[in-house]
């Protein structure tokens, strides 16, 4: 019986320490959380301030909506400058949903454009992050035109469309030093097609014909490919339990040999598009150091241009 009078005792002594605090207290709280957390961020300690503008937010029922709009602004700005930028993007994102036409918006958004461009990884991996930078800029700009960041954000998204077209340059170049010529020169090709400007034309054009011209490095690939998969279907064919079983392999060997074909005529097609290439570029960009070097190439092909 000792034992229960003490645990009830215990347990009681923990309910009055856990009474909730008043509404004064509450208020008090939250006014001292928040008049900290301009003092750091007036001093810069972003850390700190981040960790007090979150406490006052939790008694925001007791700030005014001038300090609930300010430290929500002041804690999305302090995660950017602590160079925090997911949780910068969270919060910039909650304050443009709930103050969409401030003038302190237009500053979120850019800082938003800017930090999705920096959690982005770099240009060897995937860029979702950088076309979701672009997608925020261009909102931007149709709702701010004539806002004093309009040309920062015009400059993030030059710097965002670099970075991709760097980024579709290293996939091109890894289907080339893999011998997969021709789904790196159409890789090139929208390089060129969509990122005029953003990439060295002159030597993207050249890469481009060039692999054209090496198409039979992939038809190649393709063909050893193909023809062991056509010799394994011979095979299962000759195994066939059934007529309809017959009938699917049959369908697939067909496939099998329209796929041959149709590398043939990627190869015959490349090269004609390589010789109407190569004439665009000799006008656009005249007898380079590069033009030299595709016209060595054809003639060690045996084609004539």
């Amino acid at each position: 019986m000792r034992k229960v009078f003490y645990l009830l005792l215990f347990m009681l002594f923990l309910v009055s320490g856990c009474a909730k605090m008043t509404e004064q207290e509450r208020a008090q709280k939250a006014r001292e959380y928040y008049g900290k957390a301009l003092t750091s961020y007036r001093e810069k300690d972003y850390g700190d301030a981040v960790s007090n503008f979150k406490e006052a937010l939790k008694y925001m029922d007791y700030l005014t909506p001038e300090q609930i709009e300010n430290a929500k602004f002041l804690l999305a700005k302090s995660y950017y400058y602590d160079e925090d930028y997911v949780n910068a993007i969270v919060s910039l994102e909650d304050y443009i949903f709930y103050y969409p036409k401030l003038r302190r918006t237009e500053e979120a958004y850019y800082l938003l454009v800017d930090s999705y461009i920096k959690v982005s990884p770099d240009p060897y991996r995937d860029q979702e992050y950088t076309w979701k930078a672009i997608e925020k800029a261009k909102e931007f700009l149709s709702k701010f035109p004539k806002s004093s960041f309009a040309q920062k954000v015009q400059n993030l998204i030059d710097r965002a469309y670099r970075k991709i077209a760097q980024h579709e340059l290293y996939i091109a170049r890894f289907y080339e030093d893999y011998g997969y010529t021709y789904s790196a020169a159409l890789r090139y090709r929208e390089i060129l097609i969509n990122f005029p400007g953003y990439v060295p034309e002159a030597r993207v054009a050249y890469r481009y014909i060039r692999c054209l011209l090496l198409v039979d490095k992939q038809v190649d690939i393709e063909r050893d490919k193909l023809e062991d998969l056509i010799e394994e279907t011979r095979d299962s064919l000759e195994e066939a339990q059934s007529e309809e079983e017959r009938r699917a392999v049959k369908k697939r060997l067909s496939f099998l040999k329209g796929e041959l074909k149709r590398w043939q005529d990627i190869k015959r097609k490349a090269l004609k598009e390589a010789q109407e290439a190569l004439r665009k570029y000799r006008e656009v960009y005249g007898e380079t150091l590069y033009y030299g070097k595709l016209k060595r190439l054809l003639k060690e092909k045996g084609w004539k241009s």
